[in-house]
């Protein structure tokens, strides 16, 4: 292997890397580990985030199987307005 074909495969394994390390945190990114936009009941409890996985039924408002971006913020707005605070944009 020369130099060059070495640091190819270095900088290919590093951005292959990145997802995974790219979206700490919570919700969506840290959760959706295939990047389709949406996080399955087995993405919510793969252990990043017990908070989804917890609460996956209630948040699931439509019932379709997949959480999306705007079902976790309809969950987490209600739950603020509940402890008598605003709602976040």
């Amino acid at each position: 292997m020369t130099l060059r074909q070495a640091l190819h495969a270095t900088v290919l394994a590093l951005c292959t890397a990145l997802p995974a390390y790219a979206a700490p945190g919570k919700g969506i990114p840290a959760a959706d580990v295939n990047r389709d936009g949406v996080v399955t009941r087995s993405e919510a409890c793969a252990g990043k985030t017990r908070f989804l996985c917890r609460n996956f039924a209630a948040i699931d408002a439509n019932n379709d199987g997949v959480l999306t971006r705007a079902e976790i913020k309809a969950f987490r707005n209600a739950k603020r307005v509940a402890k008598g605070l605003p709602p976040k944009r």
